[in-house]
């Protein structure tokens, strides 16, 4: 079996076996973070003790994962809020830009025609570091730039708006004056740590926390 077909296979699992699972005992209401890895390992509730949060973030997704999972990630849930985290593993994988902006734009369209009550937070993507640092894994940042993400973050500034959402800049709270994702928020130059987690959190709070009309 290739690496590839192990992970279509794990995938499968976490969909049709964990997802599934835990949406029969999921509350209607609760707060969806939708995602890849950098939402998968979040301790989203660890930051929000009374908000009721529900993590669906799957390490490696893409924008065109997310498309096939939203029944179980979003809909079976009758979610009030949903926070959009996706595309830098597209961008990793080296699709076009408008691939991204065109997928993201059908996740919130498809939210809207499911889940007309619910709330939803676009965030910008994650910026990442190519700083020379003994920390920064090459491997793993792999295509990724910076340049490439702050151009699509304008492009999903702008479909937010046309999509009447909210668009939540966190990328510009997370690079340093180089414009590399600061060192001390990140593992190894694409995943953040507690400290980069802690400011994305300060960031989200104000929307995590309020009414919904």
């Amino acid at each position: 079996m290739s690496i590839i077909d192990r992970i279509i296979k794990l995938y499968k699992k976490v969909v049709d076996n964990s997802f599934f699972e835990l949406n029969k005992s999921a509350r209607p209401g609760g707060i969806v973070f939708l995602g890849d890895s950098i939402t998968d390992f979040y301790r989203i509730n660890e930051f929000f003790h009374d908000s009721y949060i529900i993590n669906r973030g799957i390490g490696g997704d893409t924008t065109d994962g997310v498309l096939k999972r939203m029944p179980e990630s979003v809909y079976d849930l009758s979610p009030s809020k949903v926070f959009i985290l996706i595309g830098t593993n597209d961008i990793g994988e080296n699709k076009d830009e408008e691939h991204v902006i065109y997928n993201i734009a059908q996740i919130i369209q498809k939210i809207q025609d499911n889940c007309p009550d619910a709330r939803i937070y676009l965030q910008s993507i994650y910026p990442v570091s190519k700083a020379k640092d003994k920390k920064i894994r090459k491997v793993i940042v792999k295509k990724r730039n910076n340049e490439i993400i702050s151009r699509i973050n304008v492009e999903l500034e702008k479909l937010a708006q046309e999509k009447g959402i909210v668009y939540i800049d966190v990328y510009s709270h997370l690079v340093d004056d180089e414009g590399n994702l600061k060192l001390d928020y990140t593992v190894e130059g694409l995943h953040l740590t507690v400290n980069g987690y802690k400011v994305v959190s300060d960031i989200l709070r104000p929307y995590v926390l309020e009414e919904v009309q």
